[in-house]
């Protein structure tokens, strides 16, 4: 037989357990200004990819078997539509000519809509695409 001692000091451990952890936090959707997984869309979901040029590079992009390589020059954009949704997996490649380095920022104006924005990177190792993968997140290699 169990003591009502036991039982109470069993049932305050297990309260101050649950006061004390922490609870699990949901990941905020970033919309501006993000990084690599920092952006999901809902799997499956039809979405529409802006490329933005803001570099002083000529950028070219490219979705294989969508498009092929289609020049931007600074300031120029082009959209792309993806129909059958996130589902299969999305990859675009983007390189600016003579190998210069280049970075992709992400934003989310819209919630079926990624635009990235090329940008100028003085020195550092380049970004080259763009990874949607099948569970909706947004990855930048």
């Amino acid at each position: 037989m169990v003591s009502r001692f036991t039982l109470g000091l069993g049932l305050a451990v297990v309260v101050a357990s649950l006061l004390g952890a922490p609870l699990p936090l949901q990941a905020q959707n970033c919309t501006a200004n993000c990084r690599s997984d920092e952006i999901q869309f809902t799997p499956g979901e039809r979405i529409q990819v802006e490329f933005v040029n803001q570099s002083s590079r000529i950028v070219t992009v490219e979705q294989v078997p969508l498009i092929g390589p289609q020049t931007l020059r600074p300031g120029q954009s082009t959209n792309i539509g993806f129909r059958w949704g996130t589902t299969p997996n999305i990859a675009i490649r983007f390189w600016a000519e003579a190998n210069q380095p280049i970075r992709a920022y992400l934003f989310r104006p819209a919630d079926r809509t990624l635009r990235v924005e090329i940008r100028d990177l003085p020195w550092q190792l380049s970004d080259r695409s763009i990874y949607i993968q099948n569970d909706g997140r947004v990855i930048i290699y």
